[in-house]
């Protein structure tokens, strides 16, 4: 009978990609609402309301901008089709969008006309609104051809670049060059001015790949579609030049582009997206949640950048579920239990609003609004690769602490058996835990959770003790 150590050296987070027998114990093949900064484990944050004031109307809130002023930074919200900023401590109706907003996806894009701040908001339905911080206007003119009904917007090289008209879901419109009288409002001719002028151009030719989204990286303009990816590069009409971009991702939702410097990031269905600048491609470690994103929906994805972590949000038939990718420790975890419409990050936090109608900062306070946060975290099901050999557990050691005696619930699971232990983890650091145990089996795994939303801390990883021996016929 030969004795043996089960170590968990450190907590990582969510794999997927290889079978639970395969991984390292410092993944989980299930885990929600942990946090594994510094190698520990620990119940994660909550949310608290960022505004008191609930968010008025009816309609759910499904879209989330800051709108940046020298005065007063306003937040943004879209609630079915009512568009609410809040000022002067209330929310203000500032827009009805007359169609009602049937895809929920307005696209967002801040910019300067005639010295004014200018928030621009586009649905795909209804022309260009602008909104100057106290009323929202209508963009534009038939005169200016820039009446358009577009879905897509982005800054790039002092230009306001479009796409997403339903009359031309190919077509790339671009503004004048402000300056000399000229503003982005307007989209048409400069008489014998070529580079300063307005215009369009068809990106592809195909009926079945309409553009999707685009984004503005400092030396670039990239142009999603349903199909493909392309890029406009140059800095004038007279050497604009369109390209389409070597890319194997799936189709990616605008709202879930996310940048950090001149990298892009997106969650497609198929995984977690990057674009380096030259091409793009699936992460290295894209499919260690492949499983989840099968179960899920991508196509509403939101998506923010917080503090070197990436955010995306998930829908599934049951519940929604956001996406946490540490880049710096490339780890994957996530959070469920509370709805989400949309999330916004500034300032170095990460904002939601969901169907409560508040608007919420993330990563603060021990609950979800008041709601228990459930979290547990399950270690591989494995044989050590030793089918035959029997493995009697002897104990179980850990180091931790509970917040205000909050119970950690351990269970030991051999050959599907399950034995759970309700401990109280130690005041001290450097205190150890041991929990006798006397189960056996072929195969096991652990799992850790919290109890009525409590939270607790496990430092140092953990250690499971047992013996192993062959039975003899």
């Amino acid at each position: 009978m030969a004795r043996k150590l089960y170590k968990i050296d450190s907590f990582i987070g969510i794999d997927q990609d290889e079978a639970e027998n395969a991984l390292k114990p410092a993944y989980s093949p299930d885990a929600c609402n942990m946090d594994t900064a510094g190698g520990d484990l620990a119940v994660a944050k909550g949310y608290i309301r960022h505004i008191p004031h609930q968010i008025p109307g009816v309609g759910q809130p499904h879209r989330l901008f800051l709108f940046r002023r020298a005065g007063q930074d306003q937040p943004i919200v879209a609630a079915g089709r009512e568009l609410y900023a809040y000022k002067n401590n209330a929310w203000i109706l500032i827009h009805t969008f007359e169609k009602g907003l049937a895809s929920n996806k307005l696209d967002f894009v801040q910019a300067q006309i005639d010295g004014v701040d200018y928030l621009l908001i586009a649905s795909g339905e209804d022309p260009i609104v602008k909104y100057n911080g106290n009323s929202a206007l209508s963009f534009g003119s038939e005169q200016g051809q820039s009446n358009k009904p577009v879905q897509y917007l982005a800054m790039y090289r002092d230009r306001l670049f479009a796409a997403g008209d339903p009359s031309y879901p190919n077509r790339l419109y671009w503004s004048q060059l402000p300056g000399s009288g000229r503003t982005i409002e307007a989209w048409g001719d400069v008489t014998d001015t070529v580079n300063v002028s307005g215009g369009h151009a068809e990106v592809g030719d195909a009926a079945g790949d309409p553009i999707l989204g685009l984004y503005a990286l400092s030396n670039q303009l990239l142009i999603f579609k349903k199909r493909s990816l392309y890029r406009l590069i140059g800095d004038k009409p007279g050497n604009f030049t369109i390209e389409r971009v070597d890319a194997d991702v799936e189709q990616a939702a605008h709202t879930a582009l996310v940048a950090q410097g001149d990298v892009l990031y997106f969650l497609t269905a198929g995984g977690l997206c990057c674009f380096n600048g030259v091409n793009a491609g699936l992460l290295s470690d894209a499919r260690r949640i492949h499983k989840t994103l099968a179960a899920m929906d991508a196509s509403n994805c939101r998506g923010a950048l917080a503090r070197n972590k990436l955010y995306f949000t998930l829908s599934g038939p049951e519940e929604d579920m956001l996406v946490e990718y540490d880049l710096f420790r490339r780890a994957y975890m996530f959070r469920r239990g509370f709805s989400i419409g949309d999330i916004a990050a500034w300032d170095g936090r990460l904002y939601m609003v969901n169907d409560a109608r508040y608007l919420y900062r993330f990563d603060e306070g021990d609950t979800y609004d008041g709601a228990d946060i459930e979290a547990w975290w399950n270690t591989p099901l494995t044989d050590l690769y030793d089918k035959g050999g029997v493995k009697a557990m002897r104990s179980l050691c850990l180091r931790g602490q509970s917040q205000q005696d909050a119970a950690l619930l351990a269970e030991v699971c051999i050959d599907g058996v399950i034995t759970t232990h309700r401990l109280l983890l130690p005041q001290h650091p450097w205190e150890v835990l041991e929990v006798p145990l006397c189960n056996e089996g072929r195969t096991f795994r652990l799992a850790f959770s919290n109890e009525a939303g409590g939270r607790f801390t496990l430092t140092g990883g953990v250690e499971l003790a047992f013996e192993t021996w062959r039975r003899v016929e």
